[in-house]
C-alpha cells in the first residue's frame, strides 16, 4: 500500500481535518491521484540562457501570501516589492491574508481547485499541507529549478546542508522553500531574572545552587523588600503551559533532565529519545515546585493567569515579582532595567546544571510553485532574487536607508523610528517583515548592530554551555504512525492534558512516591513506550540520512 506523508507538530490534528475538508475537492488543479508531485506545466518561459532581469516583456504571477498583522498596504505599494519588480519585471498580482485569517482563506483557495501560480510567506503552508498538496499533484517539484535557477539558494545549501535535508520530502523531491533568520540566541528563549536591588539590600548573593534560590525567595518574602510595608511581595512567578520565553521548563535542568521542551517534553540523552515527565529526576523537579508553591515562595496564580496578567506584575511600579522568567529585560521594559539581573543555570544537590534549548525558527512551507503555474522557470529565478543575502536581510528587517543602514565597515546599524512609531511597525511598513520568504543566515545578524539582540546575546551566551547540542528536530512521518500518536498526543497534551494536569495538582496540592509511582504507571497505560518508541525510529532514520 503506499504511504502518505505528515509532519509531526502540535497543531497535527486540526491540520489533517482542515486539509481532509479544503483538500478532497476535485477541482481543476487539485489532483486527487497519486502521491508523486505535479509535472510542471509545459513552460512559456525562455530557455535558461535567456531568462535575464530584468525580463524585455513583463509577465504577470499570482501569488497567495500569508501577511504580518502589522502590515497595512498592498506589497505593490512597498519599497522592497516596487524595487524587485524593477530588478526583474516580474509583476504580481497578490492575494493579501493576515495570519489572523489565513487558515480560513487558505482552505478557501485551496478548496476552489483554482490556485495561484505560487503561495509566499513565513509558514504560509504548513508542513502538512506541504505533503498532502504535493501528494496530489497540486505543487510541483522544485529540485531542478533549484539547480538551473537558484544560485542564491543553492549557495546557501552549500552553507548549510542540513536545509535541503530539511525541505526534501520522504520520496525524495522538493516542493517547497525555506523561510529562517538564524538568530542563534533564539535557541536559549528563556532567562531567569532576579531582582539584584532586592538581593543586595537584603545581603544576598546572585544564587548559583536550588538551595540558594530558595532562600533568597524566602528572604524576599519575609523582609518587604520593596518597602512599602505590605506583604505584597511575589517571590517567583512564570507562566505555565506552551510557553518557551516565561515558562519554568529550564529550572529542570538543575535536576538532571537535560532538557524540558515545552512543546512535546521529549528530549534526547545520547541519541536516546525520552519523555522528561516519566523520569526519576522529574519527580524531584516537580517536588521543588511543590515546595514553593506551599511556602507562598512561588505566584499562586502560576496555573490560570495570562501572559498580559504576567507582564503587569513583573512591570509594576511598585516592584512586586522577585525572580522571574521572560526572553529579555529589553522585551519586557523596553530598555534593560539595571534593578534586574539574569541568574546563571542553577547547580542541583549532586552538581547538575542543565537549560532549555529550543529550535530557531525554521518555516519549511513558504513558498511553493503551483501546477497552475506557466512561468515556473521565471519564478523560481524571481523567488532566487529575494535570497541574495543582502536583499533577504532586507525583506525581513526593512529597506537599508528607511530602518537601518550599512556602514563601510560592513555592520548594518538599527535606526530610529519616527517618534511615536513602534519598530515593527516600521519595518512593516515597506517590507514584508516577519511575512517575507528569506533566509538570514548568521553571519548577516552578527553585522546588525542591536542593542536588544546585544542584550539577548549575552543571556544566550550564558546559558548556551549548559543547553544540549542535539535537540528532537521535525521529521516526517506516515499516516499509521500519526493515526497512532494522535490519541497519546491528545491525552498528553493541552492545558487541560494528562501531563499539565498532573503537574498543577503536584504541585498545589503534594505529593507522596506511591502518587508519582501511580502517576508513572497510568503513563504507561497511555502507550507513553509506544509514543516515545515512534520519535525513536524516525530520529534514527534522520540521523542515518
Amino acid at each position: 500500500m503506499r504511504k502518505k506523508w505528515f509532519v509531526t507538530g502540535t497543531a497535527m490534528l486540526v491540520t489533517m481535518t482542515m486539509l481532509a475538508a479544503g483538500c478532497s475537492n476535485g477541482g481543476n488543479n487539485v489532483n486527487n491521484g497519486g502521491n508523486e508531485g505535479a509535472k510542471p506545466q509545459e513552460s512559456t518561459a525562455p530557455v535558461e540562457e535567456s531568462i535575464k532581469f530584468p525580463l524585455e516583456k513583463p509577465i504577470e504571477l499570482s501569488i497567495f501570501a500569508a501577511t504580518d498583522p502589522q502590515v497595512k498596504k498592498d506589497y505593490n505599494e512597498m519599497q522592497m516589492f516596487k524595487q524587485l519588480q524593477e530588478q526583474t519585471n516580474v509583476n504580481v498580482k497578490w492575494t493579501m491574508v493576515s495570519t489572523e485569517q489565513l487558515v480560513e482563506k487558505k482552505n478557501i483557495t485551496i478548496a476552489s481547485g483554482q490556485l495561484p501560480d505560487a503561495f509566499f510567506g513565513r509558514g504560509v503552508l504548513r508542513d502538512e499541507e506541504v505533503i498532502k498538496l504535493s501528494s496530489q499533484g497540486a505543487l510541483i517539484p522544485l529540485e531542478e529549478l533549484i539547480e538551473e535557477h537558484a544560485p542564491n539558494l543553492k549557495k546557501v545549501f552549500e552553507q548549510r546542508p542540513e536545509f535541503k535535508k530539511q525541505i526534501t520530502a520522504p520520496d525524495g523531491h522538493i516542493y517547497s522553500l525555506p523561510t529562517t533568520v538564524e538568530r542563534d540566541f533564539n535557541g536559549i528563549p528563556s532567562a531567569l531574572f532576579m531582582n539584584k536591588k532586592w538581593l543586595d539590600d537584603l545581603g544576598l548573593a546572585i544564587p548559583t545552587t536550588v538551595d540558594e534560590f530558595y532562600n533568597a525567595l524566602k528572604a524576599f518574602k519575609e523582609n518587604d523588600p520593596n518597602g512599602n510595608k505590605k506583604a505584597d511581595e511575589i517571590p517567583f512567578s512564570f507562566v505555565f503551559g506552551n510557553n518557551s520565553q516565561n515558562g519554568p521548563n529550564a529550572l529542570a535542568g538543575a535536576f538532571g533532565i537535560p532538557n524540558d521542551d515545552n512543546r512535546d517534553h521529549l528530549y534526547i540523552d545520547n541519541g536516546t529519545v525520552k519523555y522528561a515527565p516519566e523520569q526519576p529526576e522529574y519527580e524531584n523537579y516537580v517536588q521543588f515546585m511543590s515546595k514553593l508553591y506551599k511556602e507562598g515562595l512561588m505566584d499562586q496564580e502560576v496555573f490560570t493567569h495570562n501572559l498580559n496578567a504576567y507582564q503587569t506584575k513583573i512591570r509594576s511600579e511598585v516592584p512586586q515579582v522577585g525572580a522571574f522568567f521572560t526572553y529579555s529585560l529589553g522585551s519586557v521594559f523596553g530598555n534593560v532595567q539595571n534593578d534586574y539581573v539574569a541568574v546563571p543555570p542553577l547547580k542541583g544537590a549532586n552538581g547538575e546544571q542543565g537549560w532549555l534549548r529550543m529550535p530557531v525558527g525554521f518555516s519549511i512551507g513558504s513558498f511553493a510553485i503551483t501546477n497552475s503555474n506557466k512561468n515556473p522557470e521565471i519564478t523560481m529565478k524571481w523567488i532566487d532574487s529575494i535570497y541574495e543575502e543582502k536583499q533577504s536581510f532586507q525583506f525581513e528587517s526593512g529597506p537599508f536607508g528607511l530602518t537601518s543602514k550599512e556602514n563601510a565597515d560592513g555592520t548594518i546599524e538599527k535606526l530610529t523610528p519616527p517618534e511615536g512609531v513602534a519598530f515593527g511597525a516600521f519595518k512593516h511598513s515597506e517590507a514584508p517583515g516577519n511575512g517575507a520568504v528569506t533566509i538570514v543566515l548568521q553571519d548577516m545578524v552578527d553585522r546588525y548592530i542591536d542593542a536588544q539582540a546585544d542584550e539577548k546575546r549575552t543571556y544566550y551566551n550564558m546559558y548556551d554551555p549548559f543547553a544540549p547540542k542535539e535537540i528532537l528536530p521535525s521529521m516526517l512521518m506516515t499516516t499509521e504512525d500519526i493515526e497512532t500518536l494522535a490519541p497519546i498526543q491528545l491525552d498528553l497534551g493541552g492545558p487541560n492534558g494528562f501531563y499539565s494536569s498532573n503537574f498543577a495538582q503536584f504541585v498545589m496540592n503534594g505529593f507522596t512516591h506511591a502518587d508519582w509511582e501511580n502517576y508513572v504507571a497510568q503513563l504507561k497505560k497511555m502507550n507513553i513506550d509506544t509514543y516515545v518508541s515512534i520519535y525513536q525510529k524516525y530520529y534514527d532514520a534522520y540521523k542515518a540520512k
